[in-house]
């Protein structure tokens, strides 16, 4: 199954003390390897164990049999070979009464299993937050089309209820609405689609408005960076009426429609790739002068509290850190309290912390130890104010 920001954001969704929801990272191979399986059948059975364990509840409400039923949909791509031929670097997987989501992912991390009253999520961080993620509009004079890129994939958005087909289309939908007519001396005058450079350029922005506008219905809460691919000139045009607030400043030369997803994220990517290494090398450099300036910490319970309160506008966090189980309550003092082990009120403080600073707008960057800005702590936080 695709995975995209839509996607995230029901399972970010979720939560109950009711009953369990079930978290699995398995790491895969894009060329196939039969341990992907084994590993898998490894993360179902230590979800059984947990599940059996009972840990989430006072008193444990699953034995064996229970646990494997309601892991059944997981067991049954243990034999699904049309499902193991197209595996990428992960495979993610969330299971709870009602819901079975499964992901093929282009991300790199370790085998993880988590049953919690919440979707452990911040593993798959990369592909909706901090570096990688942007938007790529094709555009034409014959076709519109739109993706999410990342590092190693895109993916095409559906967009076809929210924009015309082509520029033929919009010239057509101004001149039945009557949107090209306008008074002179008291008389009606309807233009036509006059066959002159003057009105083509008239038409091609009438036609960017519309997509414009169809596109912004859907982005108008994103800021992910968007590079555009067109011939040259029509590139300032579009970004002259656009209203999306991140289109950087070079694009992908030449007529789309001739190219297809893979080379345009090729050629996006050779672009895209620069700005998201500046910027978060940037903020690791300015991190110290964060902390020194008490506009940063890589304190656990401070970075919990400032990203209940939305606080934080950036988080560094090891991908590889072990759960930290603990329990915030969001009063107005977010009190904060670790644990030693999971019991039937508490999560892990490192999800919490990840999933409210994205929900909150902020950055996060879930990497390896070695590119926190400091690797003595398993967060590194830079705060707005």
């Amino acid at each position: 199954m695709n995975f995209d920001k839509n996607k995230f954001k029901k399972l970010a969704e979720t939560f109950s003390t009711g009953e369990p929801r079930v978290s699995l990272y398995v790491k895969t191979h894009r060329a196939g390897d039969p341990g992907d399986r084994i590993r898998l059948k490894n993360a179902i059975t230590e979800a059984v164990e947990q599940l059996e364990a009972g840990k989430l509840f006072a008193n444990p409400v699953y034995n064996k049999n229970e646990a494997m039923k309601f892991m059944a949909p997981a067991y049954d791509l243990l034999d699904n070979d049309e499902f193991w031929s197209d595996q990428s670097d992960g495979l993610a997987i969330f299971i709870s009464e009602g819901t079975f989501e499964y992901f093929t992912v282009p991300v790199d991390f370790e085998n993880f299993v988590y049953v919690g009253h919440e979707f452990y999520l911040r593993h798959l961080m990369p592909l909706i937050t901090g570096e990688n993620r942007f938007f790529l509009l094709a555009l034409s004079q014959g076709a519109v089309r739109f993706f999410e890129g990342h590092k190693h994939h895109i993916t095409p958005v559906i967009i076809g209820d929210l924009v015309p087909e082509n520029l033929e289309a919009a010239t057509f939908a101004y001149e039945k609405e009557g949107i090209n007519a306008h008074s002179a001396g008291g008389r009606l005058i309807t233009h036509g689609h006059a066959d002159t450079e003057a009105q083509k350029d008239i038409d091609i922005e009438k036609y960017f408005r519309q997509v414009d506008d169809g596109l912004m219905e859907m982005l108008h809460d994103e800021n992910a960076p968007l590079i555009i691919a067109a011939v040259d000139y029509l590139v300032p045009i579009y970004k002259n009426i656009s209203k999306y607030s991140n289109i950087v400043d070079f694009h992908v030369s030449g007529n789309p429609d001739n190219e297809g997803p893979a080379m345009l994220h090729e050629r996006a990517w050779s672009m895209m790739s620069d700005i998201f290494r500046k910027e978060k090398e940037e903020k690791k450099a300015n991190f110290a002068a964060h902390l020194s300036n008490e506009k940063g910490t890589n304190e656990l319970h401070e970075t919990v509290r400032a990203a209940a309160s939305g606080k934080v506008d950036t988080l560094f966090i090891d991908k590889n850190a072990p759960v930290t189980w603990g329990f915030h309550k969001e009063l107005t003092d977010y009190e904060v309290k670790t644990h030693e082990a999971q019991n039937a009120y508490n999560s892990c403080l490192l999800n919490y912390a990840a999933l409210q600073t994205w929900k909150n707008g902020g950055t996060v960057y879930n990497v390896s130890k070695e590119d926190l800005p400091q690797e003595d702590s398993s967060v590194n936080t830079i705060f707005r104010y």
